[in-house]
């Protein structure tokens, strides 16, 4: 037979054992009745003749293993005898069994959970193909990026021909979404993208067509590519087919379905999944004319590269082409400081989120590996206990013949099925855990992520499953079977040899706990004390109490800064709802989505590069409401603006800034280039600085300016007396009936700054869980490490009691050796954590990476936990009755 046939008979025989066990012993037992049948012939009787046949024939027991050899895996019936002998010692023991399994679930379910984001968030290309081809266009001016408007990025698309294609896109406000039938539809999201969107990716729709060129046109019929899920959810049962032609309305503007994106496909942007694409042309029509003004910066734009063109080249051609466009009326606004284009890569997408999130996600990743690290060396002590206490067992199997070899493959199978077990449901845990860190993340924004159990995340689970076997199974496999048979047969488990060897590992196994338990718990005091202080810092102004109403930059938000009249109706309305106390409108104010910044100068001195202010436009009553406090001159009044001689007041880090320690009051600045011809504006007031709406950011370069009608509202403050949420329904409402406004959100400022923070959140609420989970694995380490040393060292408790050594005295030399561990732990995770420390400093707020009050009370925790942890084996081993202990072998 062929090799490959032999192979094939031995594979069957695994499926039909009991067959061939059954023939053979047919075949066997027709053998010997042929022979005893010969031996009768010869004059034997039947008795003499059955046994002279099993003579003749050989050992049957022997015959029937050779006979399995030879057509079975030897190796796979091995394993199997192994896992069967493994399955019967965990289920001789489930309280070891139980307390193993769920420390690898935890830990290796936590790298999973972690890094099934990860994946996602930052490895992931685009399900587009050729995804490599793709990159990101970015317009800079200086170090910082100023985007490209819709005009200008027509005429550059119409223009270049060194790249396949060039898209853009942007999110599309929605203020309503409804079926033809008028059946309202919540939650949609949607993207106004260019007319090659689809071709550029190279996605091509599941059923239907995709946007062309000619629906991105004015005169174009609206018509829209949904999603595979909103599909099935606005539509129902209907089929794919059914859908195309079906009307969807838009901010009241009908839009005919002519395409359904294939499944899988969330557009360019990690984290956002639109449930429709619509036309850039058809902006006016959904009152979003504002967003592809010349004026306006907000789109993105992404390129695939042509095969012969090399990306240098691409970009030095792209970046002449925008330097020339920018000159057209329609850019001047951007002055004529120099600015380039930069390619950046564009495979993964749009990398907003993986930019905000990736280097916390390695950070978190790095924690829960030392946690999978300390689990490790609780599962090698507790599987170290379990080798001295089976001691005399494999010094038995050694003396009737047991190779060491097998025994060490025995005792790592039996590790095997502990980690298959345990990496199984830690597998469940982490889809839990991927979705609830997810959700921790976004902080009640919507994010739409893929994730799953792609090859990345499996292979990741298989080698750190193959990790923990190799450290928490292998050495104490090698040192159970590292003993001396006479020894381990004559001491019974207890004076056999390797105990000392087993005790110091033990002990060094301890010491690497508490190292990285220290490392870990003062990380994670560290992570929260920084979430505290940016939660509980002096913002300049008062957050609590304050509904923030936030607006899409559209031509409603114009309009109404455009009309004083409707201002001051909407003003009244709003401060009439009940429990309102004040109210206030801005234009790009620092606790909105918006802003727009002018190069601020003097008289006397041209403008500096660090002279880029934040410009304001606010209402009467607006450091009021939000309760920022003038610290010099006045705030802005009800008469300022409009025909009167412009005004200012500055923030105080922009009146340092200009005037230094001069008294800025009555002085003069303009600013340029800006909206509004700011020349010659004097200064009124000095309002104390604030913070953005991320708390992180520094105090602002703010100058406030009286609303004039050139800046669209984007935000509305109320001050409110009691729960600001209880009146999102009615502002809402009010907006509507008085301005047709539609809202980009309502709610608490406070909400808006936890959102803000949700990288910090992350980090403290994960850190610290891992924190203490550290302290109780830690704790469980020395509660081990004492116990098994008191049980090594029975008789001579026995012997110290019997010479009259109290139990003070027993349980104290017991604790001496459990701080001698805890201060060896401490020293050595103490210079670990000054050294990993800095690889958070950037994560950290208003705290050094270094703060001596944080490590000292993480040590501090540690050693509490430590000493409760040792203290309760040593006192139950100074309880034990000296007659009993000396008896003991």
């Amino acid at each position: 037979m062929t090799p490959l046939r032999v192979l094939a008979a031995r594979l069957r025989s695994l499926f039909r054992r009991r067959d061939d066990d059954a023939r053979l012993r047919a075949e066997i037992e027709a053998h010997l009745e042929s022979l005893a049948a010969e031996h009768k012939r010869r004059g034997l009787p039947s008795a003499e003749a059955r046994l002279a046949a099993l003579r003749e024939f050989g050992g049957v027991s022997q015959i029937r293993e050779i006979h399995r050899e030879q057509r079975g895996l030897p190796f796979l019936d091995a394993l199997a005898q192994d896992l069967r002998y493994a399955f019967r010692q965990l289920r001789a023991n489930p309280g070891f069994a139980a307390a193993a399994i769920f420390t690898l679930a935890l830990g290796i379910g936590a790298n999973t959970a972690i890094f099934r984001v990860l994946d996602a968030v930052v490895f992931r290309s685009l399900p587009v193909p050729h995804p490599e081809q793709l990159v990101l266009v970015g317009a800079y001016r200086g170090d910082a990026g100023i985007g490209f408007s819709y005009p200008l990025y027509r005429e550059i698309a119409a223009r270049q021909q060194v790249v396949a294609g060039l898209i853009a896109m942007c999110d599309l406000p929605i203020e309503s979404a409804a079926l033809a039938s008028g059946q309202p539809i919540d939650g949609v999201t949607a993207r106004m993208v260019s007319g090659g969107y689809f071709p550029t990716l190279g996605v091509a729709p599941r059923i239907g067509r995709a946007l062309a060129d000619s629906d991105d046109q004015p005169s174009a019929a609206p018509v829209a590519v949904i999603s595979d899920r909103f599909r099935r959810r606005a539509f129902g049962d209907a089929g794919a087919a059914d859908v195309l032609g079906q009307t969807i309305r838009i901010n009241g503007a009908p839009f005919t379905v002519v395409g359904v994106a294939p499944p899988g496909f969330f557009g360019e942007s990690v984290g956002s999944a639109p449930d429709l694409w619509v036309p850039f042309a058809m902006a006016p029509r959904v009152k979003a004319g504002l967003m592809i003004s010349p004026a306006a910066k907000m789109i993105s734009v992404m390129a695939r590269l042509r095969p012969d063109v090399s990306p240098a080249r691409a970009q030095t051609a792209l970046g002449l082409l925008y330097t020339q466009l920018r000159e057209l009326a329609a850019q001047t606004f951007l002055g004529r400081e120099p600015c380039r284009v930069e390619f950046a890569s564009g495979s993964q997408g749009l990398g907003g989120l993986r930019a905000h999130f990736s280097e916390p996600l390695w950070i978190l990743m790095a924690i829960a590996g030392l946690v999978l690290l300390m689990a490790c060396c609780n599962l090698a002590n507790l599987l170290m206990a379990r080798a001295t206490a089976r001691t005399h067992e494999i010094g038995v199997r050694l003396a009737l013949g047991a190779g060491r070899a097998r025994l060490l493959r025995q005792l790592l199978t039996e590790s095997l099925l502990l980690t298959a077990i345990g990496t199984a449901l830690g597998l469940a845990l982490a889809a839990w855990g991927s979705r609830q860190l997810i959700a921790l993340a976004a902080a009640g924004s919507h994010w739409q992520i893929p994730i799953d159990f792609g090859w990345r995340v499996l292979s990741f689970t298989a080698g750190a499953a193959a990790a923990a076997v190799c450290l928490f199974g292998l050495a104490p496999a090698i040192a159970a079977t590292r003993l001396e048979v006479n020894a381990a047969l004559q001491g019974a488990g207890r004076s056999a040899g390797g105990s000392r060897g087993h005790a110091a590992f033990t002990k060094a196994l301890v010491v690497a706990q508490i190292a990285v338990s220290l490392v870990l718990v003062a990380g994670a005091s560290l992570l929260v004390r920084s979430f505290w202080n940016l939660l509980h810092q002096d913002f300049g102004y008062r957050p609590d109490g304050l509904l923030l109403v936030s607006l899409p930059l559209d031509a409603p938000s114009l309009a109404l800064a455009k009309n004083p009249g409707q201002v001051q109706l909407l003003s009244e309305r709003l401060a009439g709802l009940p429990g309102v106390r004040s109210v206030a409108l801005d234009g790009m104010g620092p606790l909105g989505s918006w802003q727009f910044s002018g190069r601020i100068s003097l008289p006397d001195r041209p403008s500096r590069d660090d002279d880029n202010a934040l410009l304001v436009n606010v209402s009467p009553g607006y450091f009021e409401t939000l309760a920022i406090p003038i610290a010099a001159g006045r705030s802005i009044a009800a008469g300022d603006g409009g025909g009167s001689a412009q005004v200012a007041v500055l923030s105080e880090t922009a009146a340092r800034r200009l005037f230094g320690r001069d008294n800025p009051i009555g002085r003069r600045i303009s600013a340029s280039p800006s909206f509004d011809s700011l020349h010659a504006v004097e200064v009124v007031g000095v309002a104390r600085d604030v913070r953005p709406a991320n708390p992180r950011q520094a105090f602002g370069f703010l100058v406030y300016l009286p609303q004039s009608g050139k800046i669209p509202i984007t935000s509305i403050e109320i001050r409110t007396a009691g729960d600001p949420g209880i009146l999102a329904a009615p502002v809402r409402h009010t907006l509507r009936e008085v301005a047709g406004l539609r809202t980009a959100s309502v709610r608490p400022l406070w909400e808006t700054l936890r959102s803000s923070v949700g990288q910090d959140r992350l980090m403290a609420v994960l850190s610290g869980a891992f924190g203490v989970l550290a302290l109780l694995l830690a704790s469980v380490g020395l509660y081990g490490v004492i116990a098994y040393g008191a049980e090594r060292r029975t008789q001579e408790i026995g012997i110290r009691s019997a010479l009259g050594a109290t139990r003070a005295q027993i349980s104290g030399f017991l604790m001496r050796e459990m701080g001698t561990l805890l201060l060896c732990g401490l020293v050595l995770g103490g210079v670990a954590t000054l050294i990993l420390a800095r690889w958070i400093r950037a994560m950290l707020f208003g705290l050094a990476p270094h703060d001596p009050a944080m490590l000292l009370l993480a040590a501090a925790a540690l050693s509490l936990v430590a000493l409760i942890a040792g203290y309760l084996p040593a006192r139950r081993a100074a309880r034990l009755d000296p007659m009993r202990a000396l008896r003991q072998e």
